[in-house]
């Protein structure tokens, strides 16, 4: 009986490493409300700021340091909160899929925000064209941040389609006639495009974080 007993024991002992790895998930740290500031930040193990996860169950360790901020996280499946009004310190368990996610905090949510995708998403198509005539457009005017294709119909001989916003600046030559296609991360705010020959010649759109 004695010798069954240790028997049972050592082989349990050989398999709780693996079973405790296996709870082990990856943490992530977020953080609001630093001394009441209006911050929030989500950051990965190393520290840095998060922009992409693979897909999977992360720990997120909550610091909600203010009574007047909280912690908001959402996106495809997940929906997180602390509470305003108090302080809190937690950690969440979550499934995260492929798609874009958003934090904030609830009461200040256009100023204390931030963004980051999971897994594969499928970039946001644009189309522009400028020419035959003096004429330059793009579509759709509102945008979600995250990768994009802008592909753009050049047909004039006169002008140049030429965009820059947060982290681009992309131009066709105004001598050029055809199309390219750009492959681009939105970033959110306004973006500008214009031909370089005609300055009156212009539009611009936006790019706003995940609804």
């Amino acid at each position: 009986m004695t010798t069954r007993i240790l028997l049972a024991t050592a082989v349990a002992a050989m398999f709780l490493p693996s079973a405790l790895a296996q709870a082990d998930y990856p943490r992530l740290v977020a953080t609001v409300g630093r001394n009441d500031s209006f911050t929030i930040s989500l950051r990965d193990a190393s520290g840095s700021p998060v922009t992409h996860l693979d897909a999977g169950t992360y720990d997120i360790e909550v610091h909600d340091l203010s009574e007047t901020h909280n912690f908001r996280l959402h996106g495809p499946g997940v929906e997180k909160a602390t509470d305003i009004g108090s302080k809190e310190d937690v950690v969440w368990t979550v499934t995260l899929a492929d798609g874009k996610f958003r934090f904030e905090c609830s009461a200040h949510a256009s100023v204390m925000n931030g963004w980051f995708t999971v897994g594969t998403v499928a970039p946001t198509p644009l189309a522009a064209s400028v020419g035959p005539k003096r004429t330059i457009s793009l579509k759709p005017k509102i945008v979600e941040v995250g990768p994009a294709t802008l592909t753009v119909n050049d047909r004039s001989r006169t002008d140049n389609f030429h965009l820059t916003g947060p982290g681009v600046n992309k131009k066709t030559g105004v001598a050029f006639r055809g199309r390219v296609t750009w492959n681009m991360s939105l970033q959110p705010g306004s973006y500008a495009y214009r031909s370089d020959k005609h300055k009156r010649l212009r539009g611009s759109f936006v790019v706003r974080l995940p609804a």
